[in-house]
């Protein structure tokens, strides 16, 4: 896939309009950041912030403000072959309709990204531009697929932040009551919106980071099994060693002299 036009953040006037009864001859992708309204062979359609539409090439084009200013991301693009066809296929992104994605913020940066690299020149910027457009359409994918409805606002947007940062530092002392507060959520909700969020609770979700932490120094360092309790964020290496067979079904050692011998320490585990 190639793009042929594209913009971020733009903004029109309250009577801006789009008429192209024959489309505009290629596919396009709008990320809607103001009311609307669309017109499909069914009728008008109000549309809202964070309402996304992909039109395929052909389609007729109708939309406009709705008495205020209109905003949106959007691209232009053409697929390259087949397979591009075939890949946006499978994803189901419905076409030619309104569609209500869970969450916008990782789409809307890919297109950040691809604004970027459609505007500069480098001796990649075509491999990079495709390879940006399919991940920008499997993180649209997923929004729009999600099984795990509400993860939208700013709300999420802080609680994604925080696993985040868990994950680069596992070692902190993360306490769920200090993290409600700064979040203004009571510990009980935290939790349970955490979990909603990612499948997780937030504790489980903190050794988990840890094991993982600890997996790569086991498989990267020759540093003690007391030192890597340390630098995980373990006051006891025997907390560190009964959390990590717990999570993983493996003693530390065993986990690093199967990493070592180039056995899958998964499955030898597994057997």
């Amino acid at each position: 896939m190639h793009i042929t036009n594209i913009g971020v953040n733009h903004w029109h006037d309250p009577d801006f309009f789009i008429n192209r009864p024959g489309g505009s001859g290629d596919y396009l992708i709008l990320l809607i950041k103001s009311r609307a309204v669309f017109t499909f062979p069914e009728g008008d359609v109000t549309a809202a912030p964070g309402n996304v539409v992909l039109y395929r090439q052909g389609t007729p084009q109708y939309y406009r403000a709705d008495g205020e200013r209109f905003g949106n991301d959007w691209f232009h693009f053409l697929p390259d072959s087949e397979e591009d066809l075939q890949f946006l296929k499978e994803l189901d992104i419905a076409c030619d309709r309104l569609l209500y994605p869970g969450n916008l913020s990782e789409p809307a940066k890919i297109l950040e990204m691809l604004c970027h690299e459609y505007f500069f020149d480098h001796p990649h910027k075509a491999e990079s531009i495709a390879l940006m457009l399919r991940l920008f359409f499997i993180k649209l994918s997923e929004e729009l697929h999600c099984s795990s409805r509400g993860r939208t606002g700013t709300n999420y947007e802080k609680i994604a932040a925080l696993r985040i940062a868990i994950y680069n530092d596992p070692s902190r002392e993360w306490s769920v009551p200090a993290i409600a507060n700064a979040l203004a959520m009571s510990p009980s909700s935290f939790q349970h919106t955490y979990k909603k969020y990612f499948g997780v609770s937030p504790v489980n979700d903190v050794i988990a980071a840890r094991v993982e932490r600890a997996k790569y120094l086991l498989s990267t360092t020759d540093h003690s099994i007391k030192q890597i309790a340390h630098i995980c964020g373990y006051a006891s290496d025997m907390h560190f060693v009964r959390q990590f067979g717990k999570f993983t079904g493996m003693r530390p050692t065993e986990f690093r002299n199967a990493d070592k011998s180039g056995t899958d320490p998964y499955r030898v585990w597994s057997t």
